[in-house]
């Protein structure tokens, strides 16, 4: 009978501690290289699923930003259509109201516009932005024209009412108004404008005391003595008021000129001087 001996433990031993070091160093391996690949892999999905998102949230905020312009815009152009009926039917008051309340929205969609530039298709943007600044310089013209100003709704609506009861003011009206900014604009210039600012001031506060009372008996007569005839006073006290005022305007440029008369005068006396030399020169 044959004998096969026990091959011997120790060889058996070496085999198993070296597996052991090499599937360590494998697994070393597999940490030093794969896992920080895996990692930057993860952090890579992850942030691509987040960018991902984030890409469909704006592209949806956006749309919908988009959306809300276009409606802006639908609706500025029936308030548009409904502010043009309010001219041709002279309704001013309602106008002026309308318009105030329109333009913040017409600012509002020329600066969503700029902002939405890069998503808006090239003809369209360029035509929005004109449309918008054309509005814009349209209701500030037409505001202009009939004289709409922020005092005019702190004062029972009488400068308003003007243009719809007494249109036989209108020029008169204007005028005054005109000359009221423009004075305004030089007293605010001036030293003293403290006390000339207090003057103008009673001046107008006489003048809208006078429109309140003409337009209180145009438009109800009957209900005052002697209507026509106070009317026709008060008419006349306001075309007064407007030379006045023009008075009063060309006063307050003339104390702008001294300059320029000081500088005139120098430039003549120096005429004169070289004409006189021109006369006495032997050259010719």
């Amino acid at each position: 009978m044959a004998y096969y001996s026990r091959p011997p433990r120790s060889n058996s031993l070496f085999g198993l501690i070296v597996s052991g070091i090499i599937l360590l160093a494998l697994f070393g391996w597999i940490f030093e290289t794969l896992l920080p690949l895996l990692i930057i892999g993860g952090v890579g999905y992850g942030a691509y699923r987040l960018i991902s998102r984030q890409a469909r949230l704006d592209k949806a905020t956006t749309a919908q930003r988009l959306q809300n312009l276009k409606s802006d815009i639908q609706i500025a152009d029936r308030k548009l259509k409904v502010l043009k009926d309010y001219l041709a039917n002279k309704e001013y008051k309602q106008y002026a109201l309308e318009a105030r309340q329109l333009l913040p929205k017409v600012q509002k969609i020329q600066s969503e516009a700029n902002e939405l530039k890069e998503k808006m298709d090239s003809t369209i943007y360029h035509r929005v932005i004109k449309k918008a600044g054309e509005v814009e310089t349209e209701l500030q013209t037409q505001l202009l024209k009939i004289d709409i100003t922020p005092s005019a709704f702190s004062k029972g609506h009488a400068n308003l009412d003007a243009l719809e009861i007494a249109p036989e003011l209108s020029t008169v009206y204007n005028n005054i108004q005109r000359d009221h900014a423009s004075i305004l604009e030089k007293i605010s210039q001036a030293d003293n404008k403290e006390e000339l600012t207090a003057l103008h001031e009673a001046n107008m506060q006489r003048f809208e005391d006078i429109l309140t009372g003409y337009l209180k008996i145009k438009e109800e007569p009957k209900n005052y003595y002697n209507a026509e005839e106070r009317l026709a006073q008060a008419k006349a006290a306001l075309e007064k008021f407007d030379l006045d005022l023009d008075e009063t305007l060309r006063q307050l440029n003339e104390s702008d000129m001294k300059d320029f008369d000081v500088s005139l005068r120098m430039m003549n006396a120096e005429h004169k001087d070289y004409a006189q030399e021109a006369k006495t020169s032997d050259i010719y």
